[in-house]
């Protein structure tokens, strides 16, 4: 691979051999003044963007069956489990909890 221009953090174009087409990717080189930062990968932000997407749809849907329903915390609980497919964790309980609490004002 050729690099057309190098620069750090930037989208380079390079040629993978003599007669092939130019292809975008993408350098990340480590600055000596930010070892101190953590780098994240582009797949850690998508995988955050999910969850945060995932969160605001259980509130929504939780809001909506909390008006329907008056149900207690157990039933809000094995509402979004079985709603989302997803398995009773520590912060699944919690987060549903900070919903419930929210909804009925304690």
């Amino acid at each position: 691979m050729i690099p057309r221009s190098a620069a750090s953090g930037q989208l380079v174009k390079v040629a993978q051999g003599h007669g092939t087409d130019l292809k975008i990717v993408y350098c990340r080189v480590m600055n000596k003044t930010t070892q101190n930062q953590t780098y994240t990968d582009p797949c850690t932000y998508a995988m955050q963007s999910d969850m945060n997407r995932l969160k605001e749809e259980i509130a929504s849907d939780l809001a909506n069956y909390m008006l329907e329903m008056m149900p207690p915390l157990d039933m809000c609980v094995d509402f979004v489990c079985d709603r989302f497919g997803l398995d009773c964790t520590d912060e699944l309980i919690d987060f549903v909890a900070d919903c419930h609490d929210e909804f009925f004002g304690n």
